[in-house]
């Protein structure tokens, strides 16, 4: 019940993130067919862009579709080829953005920035984040099973943090009851052209592989092969070093070298659509022979603006569980529906 209650937790954190703030709207957004919008520029990202309106409320637009932008706010930009800056937003020349920053101005093809947000000096004007249910039942077989997830992504300008939780719970009217928790926090910082820092720290609880809890802390460094108005294709690898507490047994001190695949495609036209997957893999170092793999993976379609249906799947693999007698995988699948904000 502790894991459960660390992550009902986690989820009332993300959950305050939701409460929208609002700031005066100063940014000028000119559109292909002529059309200006006075708004607040909220991020580019996905081929998206995300403006807040006085009249018509939040305004995703196709980046195709923009012809000028003009912001005297600070923006943290970002370009195919790695390309990172900050300063304020000028379009003096159609397909071209300029980015104004204090040592100068830096022009870019506008086709070729692919991230762009603002750095506010407010902490919960930097968030963004999203949450899922999902929910099943089957007569005949007496199972039931209930998961859920929220994720919060935190901006600054060299540097993202992000919180995310999740849990699966499994009902059988004949059986034991099952479950999987987990909490991830993880933060990032940015060096040169498309490489990172990284750090993360992790807790969970899944009794199906052996073990009650298990707490990582893993650093390392990772590239962007792509990232695109598209795609983002990202390598990491680094250190883990976890703590696990078997169901039977003593708990242990774990040393593994970590190996990660990240992935993302995405369509911007309506309805949007997202496929996710990210892979880490943990050689241990301090138990040769010993490996452990997790898998996750997402696809969600928007129904209405900023509601999504889709479905997730995870994989847990040990090649040698804590547990004497322990299962050496656990696969779940489950349908979603979600909110974005």
């Amino acid at each position: 019940m502790g894991a459960v209650r660390t992550v009902f937790q986690a989820l009332g954190i993300l959950a305050v993130v939701a409460i929208p703030a609002f700031a005066q709207k100063t940014d000028v957004v000119k559109l292909v067919n002529g059309d200006t919008l006075t708004c607040e520029i909220k991020l580019l990202d996905r081929g998206r862009l995300e403006v807040s309106t006085d009249h018509l409320g939040t305004v995703n637009i196709e980046w195709d579709k923009v012809a000028a932008v003009t912001s005297k706010r600070q923006f943290r930009v970002e370009t195919t080829s790695g390309l990172r800056l900050l300063g304020q937003l000028v379009t003096t020349t159609q397909g071209q953005l300029d980015i104004v920053e204090a040592t100068g101005t830096v022009t870019a093809d506008a086709l070729d920035v692919v991230y762009v947000v603002p750095i506010e000096r407010r902490f919960w004007r930097q968030l963004d984040g999203a949450f899922n249910l999902g929910l099943s039942y089957t007569q005949s077989s007496g199972v039931a099973q209930l998961n859920f997830g929220a994720n919060a992504v935190h901006r600054r300008a060299n540097s993202q943090w992000t919180a995310s939780a999740s849990s699966y719970l499994t009902a059988e009217e004949d059986g034991d009851n099952t479950s999987r928790h987990a909490l991830d926090l993880g933060g990032v910082r940015y060096f040169r052209q498309r490489s990172l820092w990284l750090l993360q720290g992790g807790f969970m609880r899944n009794e199906e592989l052996g073990y009650k809890a298990r707490a990582t802390v893993s650093a390392g460094m990772g590239h962007f092969l792509v990232h695109s108005n598209r795609a983002i294709f990202a390598l990491g690898g680094g250190l883990s070093t976890s703590r696990e507490v078997p169901v039977d047994g003593d708990s242990t001190q774990e040393l593994e070298a970590l190996l990660a695949v990240r992935q993302s495609y995405f369509t911007y036209d309506t309805p949007k659509t997202n496929i996710s997957t990210s892979l880490y893999l943990y050689p241990s170092l301090s138990q040769w022979g010993r490996a452990r793999l997790e898998l996750n993976g997402q696809v969600n379609r928007e129904i209405v603006k900023d509601f999504t249906v889709g479905f997730t799947i995870y994989d847990s693999y040990d090649s040698n569980p804590p547990t004497e007698g322990a299962r050496k995988n656990d696969v779940g699948l489950s349908l979603t529906i979600g909110w974005t904000f």
